[in-house]
């Protein structure tokens, strides 16, 4: 990307976070504090980061701010075409408020499961959302368990999409979308030797699954592996994000679920900020690590393929030896 372009997506970011803020003052009077808070926490990170990555140039924090303010601020659209047209305004307060959304969404049926199926294709492929604007509205509609299967059904077409873009488009429709720095970083972390890795930055949170599925593509990595790791593991992490994330496992009303909460909240952000700063190290490590344990792996195989080598071929000398020696007996 870019200067001219990060400075066009700076601009516009910080526009739709002002209109975030004024939308909010003036349409939004009708829900509670709790809602206009979070749109004001939003826009307010959202100009915060973007200014700060586009001065550090993390191109991917970059985006990845752009894209939340896009998203927020088509929700709060939402929030203000509902309480217009379908008078939301009307009910007390935020909690029959969010339950009349719930079930107008609801009321679509099948229009909205594919709706719903869609976003989670386009947001591997084209859209990194934030998992629990991927995840969250799905549960909170149909439940955690459709939810999951929906968002797992979606995930996985997403990612092979993005793995054929890889094997068949080639590496610079990869650097095309994901960025030369990002496709040549990963490219190098996978090689030949990277499922491992590959595996454990599926389950890692701070690693871009989209740009992964890609590169896998381009690697020497085999078709039925990288099925096999995106069907099995992916699947357990949308649940996850759905069963917590409507508090079916540690309620939002209880006060240990709110301490649970506040202390998982905490961690997640000593992780985001661990992981900004220290992302470079932890993928080295992990390369390093694994990539270590593979070439042993490797040099014993190497090893023991010699020794049987050497062991066929004092086989064939002896059998040689004695079929020379009882020629001579018979002559």
């Amino acid at each position: 990307m870019n200067k001219t372009a990060k400075i066009v997506i700076l601009t516009i970011n910080i526009l739709l976070c002002a209109a975030i803020t004024l939308l909010t003052v003036f349409f939004m009077d009708g829900w509670g504090v709790l809602a206009r808070v979070v749109f004001y926490c939003v826009s307010a990170a959202g100009a915060v980061v973007a200014v700060v990555t586009f001065i550090l140039k993390k191109d991917a924090l970059f985006k990845s701010a752009f894209i939340l303010v896009i998203c927020a601020s088509i929700f709060l659209a939402t929030f203000i075409i509902l309480g217009e047209v379908v008078n939301i305004n009307d009910y007390e307060d935020d909690k029959a408020k969010a339950e009349a959304i719930r079930k107008l969404l609801e009321s679509t049926g099948g229009w909205g499961m594919a709706v719903y199926f869609l976003i989670q294709v386009l947001q591997v492929v084209i859209l990194p959302l934030p998992a629990l604007v991927c995840y969250l509205p799905g549960a909170l509609i149909w439940g955690e368990f459709i939810a999951t299967l929906i968002a797992s059904a979606g995930v996985i077409v997403g990612s092979l999409i993005c793995y054929a873009i890889g094997k068949f488009w080639g590496k610079k429709a990869v650097i095309w979308i994901a960025g030369k720095e990002n496709t040549e970083k990963y490219g190098a972390y996978l090689g030949k030797r990277g499922k491992v890795i590959f595996v454990l930055m599926q389950i890692l949170p701070f690693f871009p699954d989209d740009i992964l599925c890609m590169i896998a593509g381009l690697t020497a990595m085999n078709f039925p592996f990288f099925l096999a790791t995106i069907v099995l593991v992916r699947p357990l992490i949308i649940a996850a994000y759905c069963y917590l994330g409507t508090g079916t496992i540690i309620p939002f009303d209880q006060p240990w679920g709110i301490a649970v909460w506040v202390i998982i909240f905490a961690v997640c952000i000593v992780l985001a900020v661990l992981s900004f700063k220290y992302q470079d190290r932890v993928e080295k490590w992990l390369v390093q690590k694994f990539s270590k344990q593979n070439k042993n792996l490797t040099e014993t195989a190497e090893t023991i393929e010699q020794n049987e080598e050497s062991e066929k071929e004092k086989e064939k000398e002896v059998e040689l030896i004695d079929e020379s020696e009882s020629t001579e007996t018979d002559k």
